[in-house]
């Protein structure tokens, strides 16, 4: 079962969320934890060095059960610094199918399209 996911303009987050870089060859996992019910998934990506990149985004079931599964891409041309963001929701039952779910795994990816130089953009991860 797939989760929503969209692209967003901003955050409706009122936390500062989680934030870290990533680079090319060195992906980031974690966990992000509901602070409410039902389980929304906001992430950031600042492509701030302009580099032509792609940045893969997913969110998987922690239990193990396979229940969800979302993924998403950004893919910034050469010269473009801009920040995309997407938005992971309508996450399904828990296992029980009474429980809702309240966080999910993450993984994030970046690519560097244009040759095999280092490259890296600023992540944020937000729940709601």
């Amino acid at each position: 079962m797939n989760v929503t996911v969209r692209s967003i303009n901003d955050t409706t987050s009122r936390s500062m969320g989680s934030s870290f870089n990533v680079s090319n060859g060195f992906p980031v996992t974690g966990v992000a934890l509901s602070t409410g019910v039902p389980l929304t998934v906001q992430i950031s990506a600042d492509n701030s060095r302009g580099d032509g990149n792609t940045c893969s985004f997913a969110v998987s079931d922690p239990e193990g059960n396979g229940r969800f599964l979302g993924e998403a891409a950004l893919t910034w041309e050469e010269g473009d610094s801009s920040v995309g963001w997407v938005e992971f929701s309508g996450f399904p039952l828990r296992a029980d199918d009474v429980s809702p779910v309240q966080e999910c795994n993450y993984a994030v990816s970046l690519t560097h399209n244009t040759d095999s130089s280092g490259t890296v953009v600023g992540v944020r991860v937000f729940t709601l």
